[in-house]
């Protein structure tokens, strides 16, 4: 199995490796981690694999568009997901044109084998590959590629929440790939399960802009967030749209989000950093402890404190 990656115009090869077969290296974990500077452009490639699994995070920063050719030697399941700018491609089998923005994900088998992707300023995206053997083996199925266009569709909370953890988690050693190979069966179930719904009809692409400003603001403020109404006048939507929209888009109400975002911090914090349920409390939002404690029990069936024992035991 080989990866490459090219300048397009000039034919410089910029990044080339080469991986075990069905990515099974033998290790707990493999990671390999590249920084290349050009004179228009730079890319941080982070990559880590396993059996079956192979995980690159990349971001490429131009300072004008710049054009970059993909090679995969082998057909496998890929999950393309965008976390900032967006870029074009041009898939070189099939001849087809397509793009992918912030927050949208593309899902296909063998689609990004060759393709040329176009970047204007910046992107930064998750591929995650999934050997056909080690699909069958998690699903009892083969995949199928009738069901896998993402094209198009807004990364959905619960997947926001899964690749948050892929990238920011502080595990190491044989419990990294335990942790790793979990949210990769949560990727795969939000795959299988996920619905049909396929365009956002009722809404205008400015107003899709203005909802998924709102969703960067929760982001950015689980300790003080705005109420409906303040949230749909800083980003210019009526409070109507903003509800109705941001269910469509993201799958989710507004503080059935924000409730997502606080527990998954939340448990990072106790798991990870092992602050105390007091300062959890603090940092994720809520003025009463013991609320916390009630909202963190509904959603993981344990208490705050037994999850920070276990951790130091």
């Amino acid at each position: 199995m080989e990866i490459k990656l090219s300048d397009h115009t000039t034919k410089k090869i910029l990044f080339e490796n080469t991986y075990p077969g069905n990515f099974n290296g033998g290790n707990d974990i493999d990671e390999h981690q590249a920084h290349l500077v050009e004179e228009d452009y730079s890319i941080n490639i982070k990559e880590k694999w396993f059996e079956g699994i192979h995980i690159s995070i990349v971001k490429i920063s131009c300072a004008s568009l710049t054009e970059f050719k993909f090679e995969l030697s082998q057909n496998h399941i890929g999950f393309l997901f965008c976390l900032e700018g967006e870029a074009e491609y041009f898939d070189l089998h099939k001849k087809r044109f397509l793009s992918i923005g912030k927050d949208q994900q593309d899902v296909s088998l063998g689609k990004m084998n060759q393709v040329i992707f176009r970047v204007h300023e910046e992107v930064k995206c998750v591929f995650i590959q999934l050997t056909q053997a080690y699909f069958f083996k998690i699903t009892n199925k083969e995949f199928d590629p009738n069901l896998s266009s993402f094209k198009e569709i807004y990364i959905s909370p619960e997947i926001a929440l899964i690749l948050h953890s892929l990238i920011n988690h502080q595990y190491e050693g044989r419990i990294k790939r335990l942790f790793i190979e979990s949210k990769i069966f949560e990727l795969v179930i939000q795959f299988i399960n996920k619905k049909e719904s396929r365009a956002i009809i009722s809404l205008k692409a400015d107003d899709i802009k203005k909802i998924l400003l709102a969703k960067k603001l929760i982001e950015d403020d689980l300790q003080s967030p705005s109420s409906l109404i303040e949230l749909s006048r800083k980003v210019g939507i009526n409070d109507y749209k903003l509800k109705k929209g941001f269910k469509e888009i993201t799958g989710n109400t507004v503080f059935g989000y924000l409730y997502k975002l606080r527990m998954d911090k939340a448990h990072q914090l106790l798991s990870i950093e092992k602050k105390t349920v007091g300062e959890v409390s603090f940092l994720v939002g809520y003025k009463n402890a013991q609320h916390f404690i009630v909202a963190f029990k509904k959603q993981y069936n344990i208490l705050p404190s037994s999850l920070k024992r276990n951790k130091e035991t």
